[in-house]
């Protein structure tokens, strides 16, 4: 392997052990036993990596931890609003799935739109940045919502739920009956809710570095009746998500129900 596949291996090798701040770290037998390289490579590694930031040693242990370089790099990803870091990445899906994609977060009992992102399909699916739209009469916002306890979505309505769309939940009973189908897979679906015809996939991320929650969208013309969704919609939404849940440390993606 090249030194910087090896350099790679050793950072992946925190990961695994759990290693976290506040631990030791890792000793040079923990990296030779595991990598599977001869002394004299590690200690060249080793030596390599702390030199250019990316690993520090104790001086009294003589454990290596992960070095301020990494450290500086991450914080400033993770100090990041999350709407920006999700951005590139819907964009990017958007494109490929040719549907219209959103961002959006939770504002009291709606939907705020953060971010829209045009899909080329011949029905254009537009609902401009800014907009506020009832967040349990749209997939998106039940995504948001399903991260929420039962009672403290009873708490946000606070007895008072109405709907305006038929194809909405109709009772608070049958939202927290959607939102618990959305925590245990991850994905919201709306289908002919806030505009006829059109149908909409949500998922949510969150950011425990800065307590942020966003929901993720893919809205297309609604499929034909015993038609299913089309594919690479919901397996692009799901895979974009979890690169950003990995990122983010986001343990809600970790469950094995998620799909």
């Amino acid at each position: 392997m090249t030194t910087l596949e090896n350099a790679s291996a050793v950072l992946k090798l925190f990961s695994r052990q759990g290693i976290r701040q506040g631990h030791p770290g890792l000793s040079f037998s923990d990296v030779v036993e595991n990598l599977k390289l001869p002394k004299s490579t590690v200690s060249r590694l080793l030596m390599t990596m702390e030199t250019e930031g990316l690993l520090e040693r104790d001086p009294d242990s003589r454990l290596y931890r992960i070095g301020k370089l990494l450290l500086a790099v991450s914080s400033h990803y993770l100090s990041t609003p999350l709407v920006d870091t999700a951005s590139p990445y819907m964009t990017q899906l958007s494109q490929l799935t040719q549907c219209t994609g959103y961002i959006s977060m939770l504002e009291g009992r709606d939907i705020l739109v953060m971010r829209m992102f045009p899909g080329r399909t011949y029905l254009q699916v537009v609902t401009p940045a800014g907009s506020l739209l009832p967040a349990h009469e749209t997939a998106i916002g039940r995504a948001i919502l399903a991260r929420y306890s039962d009672d403290e979505v009873m708490q946000r309505f606070h007895g008072e739920y109405q709907v305006n769309s038929v194809n909405a939940p109709a009772s608070m009973a049958l939202l927290l009956a959607r939102l618990a189908e959305v925590r245990n897979t991850g994905v919201s679906f709306a289908n002919n809710e806030t505009l006829l015809g059109i149908s909409s996939l949500a998922t949510s991320i969150f950011n425990k570095h800065r307590n942020e929650t966003v929901g993720l969208c893919l809205s297309f013309p609604s499929p034909a009746q015993g038609k299913e969704i089309p594919q690479g919609i919901k397996e692009g939404l799901i895979a974009v998500t979890r690169q950003l849940a990995e990122k983010l440390g986001d343990e809600y993606w970790h469950l094995p129900t998620r799909e």
